[in-house]
């Protein structure tokens, strides 16, 4: 029991820790529509076709770069257009969507 009062201040913490959406926006890239939560943790989730998959920025050599290596969902911002990537098919420069 009394390693439990040890590992509740880390519990604490870790709860703590909120992460904000700083930007939502759905795109179009060709015919695939995809919802982008931008969070401030420099990281995303992007809905395609009703999955939530957690994207990561990772280094680009130009513009940002988001991406889950397990679910190969790779999201990319270059001179001002953005790419879809899903498994190695890439799509047409995804369009925002106005609402």
């Amino acid at each position: 029991m009394k390693h439990l009062f040890l590992i509740l201040p880390f519990l604490a913490a870790a709860c703590a820790n909120n992460v904000e959406v700083t930007r939502e926006t759905e795109y179009k890239c060709g015919e695939k529509i995809v919802q982008a939560d931008f969070l401030d943790d420099d990281s995303m989730i992007l809905r395609v076709d009703g999955i939530n998959n957690v994207l990561v920025k990772v280094a680009a050599t130009s513009g940002k770069r988001f991406e889950n290596s397990a679910s190969k969902v790779t999201f990319m911002q270059q001179n001002g257009d953005y790419y879809l990537s899903i498994s190695g098919h890439n799509y047409p420069v995804c369009q925002e969507i106005s609402r």
